[in-house]
C-alpha cells in the first residue's frame, strides 16, 4: 500500500502518518523474509480463486 504511493513521489513518513503506522514498522516489514504462512497463502490463493 505504501510502495505505489512512494512511486508517485510521496514519502514514507506522510503515508505512515495517515495510516497510523510507524515508518520503522514499514522498513522492518520490507526487509523481513516472508513467513511460512505467507508463502503457503501465495500457493493457495490461485487454487482457491480457480475454484
Amino acid at each position: 500500500m505504501i510502495d505505489p504511493r512512494r512511486d508517485k513521489g510521496l514519502g514514507v513518513d506522510p503515508v505512515c502518518r495517515v495510516l497510523d503506522l510507524s515508518p520503522s514498522t514499514y522498513f522492518a516489514r520490507r526487509t523481513r523474509p516472508k513467513s511460512a504462512r505467507r508463502l503457503r497463502d501465495e500457493e493457495l490463493i490461485p487454487l482457491v480463486t480457480g475454484v
